[in-house]
């Protein structure tokens, strides 16, 4: 019989956004659980409060260098067939794959699914936003990280890239993508297209190029009209059912071994709306 496992990874990279720490608590409240299966819970990976924000470029770097190590290690330590992974903010993704790396054979590919690209480096970030870094550091770019992780780099190759949703790329980012293997679906190349051949693509492109399968969610790669508990609400976003039908396609390959959802700031939900649509959203794209 095949185990599952969820992980918390409660992280946040800069003190304001405190409320995506929570996100992994408020998830569960809402019965995440249940919407992936009710695997065994792991608890959460232990990372550090950030009460403050330290000087230089990357913002927090060692704090995101050290909590990302112990992402890696709690994920390793849990023996499972699957993953399901509550951040935290995308930058979770980093210790995530680290830790599941060596537990799958063959290399992975990478449903990447953010309004944002998360390609920067630390040359070409315009905040020093480590996760707007995230993507490009799992690809072996930007600054060294812990050695046991920087043995792992790169955690994914480029060419088993599929980054899904974007709306707001800077523009060092969108010259990053336009010379790499990386492929890029925008949110409006997926309503041109439409999202059930957007999926079927998709999803040829990540069973071709990776042995198994690493599907990152960033809740806002769903428009801010259906969830806007998230701390860079952008306009035009895919809806939830279309987010749902892309991370289905991705199952269907039968490669799924990683499901990651992030971003979602319990803090700005005070009514909980966003964290039950987030938690559908989840059972849906499983269903």
């Amino acid at each position: 019989m095949e185990r599952s496992a969820l992980v918390g990874a409660p992280f946040y990279s800069l003190a304001k956004y405190v409320g995506m720490g929570g996100g992994p608590r408020a998830l569960r409240e809402f019965g995440i659980l249940a919407a992936v299966g009710s695997p065994f819970d792991a608890g959460d990976a232990p990372v550090s409060e950030l009460k403050a924000d330290s000087e230089g470029l990357p913002k927090n770097l060692q704090h995101f260098i050290h909590s990302t190590e112990s992402i890696r290690r709690k994920v390793a330590g849990v023996e499972s067939d699957s993953y399901y992974i509550l951040g935290g903010e995308c930058s979770v993704a980093v210790g995530a794959l680290a830790g599941v790396l060596p537990r799958f054979q063959g290399k992975p590919s990478v449903l990447w699914m953010d309004a944002h690209g998360d390609f920067n480096t630390p040359e070409t970030s315009p905040s020093g936003y480590v996760g707007g870094m995230c993507l490009a550091m799992a690809c072996g770019r930007g600054p060294k990280l812990s050695p046991e992780v920087d043995a792992l780099r790169p955690l994914v190759p480029e060419e088993g890239v599929v980054h899904v949703g974007s709306r707001d790329l800077d523009r060092p980012e969108a010259e990053a993508f336009a010379a790499s293997p990386a492929r890029l679906f925008t949110a409006q190349q997926v309503k041109t297209v439409g999202a059930t051949e957007s999926a079927e693509e998709v999803s040829r492109h990540l069973s071709d190029r990776g042995d198994w399968v690493f599907c990152h969610i960033d809740v806002d790669v769903v428009d801010p009209g259906e969830i806007p508990a998230v701390n860079y609400p952008t306009p035009g976003g895919l809806t939830a059912e279309e987010a749902a039908l892309l991370i289905r396609a991705a199952r269907m390959t039968g490669k799924l071994r990683v499901l990651e959802v992030t971003s979602y700031n319990a803090m700005k939900d005070l009514g909980g709306e966003s964290g039950r649509k987030v938690v559908e959203l989840v059972r849906r794209s499983l269903s």
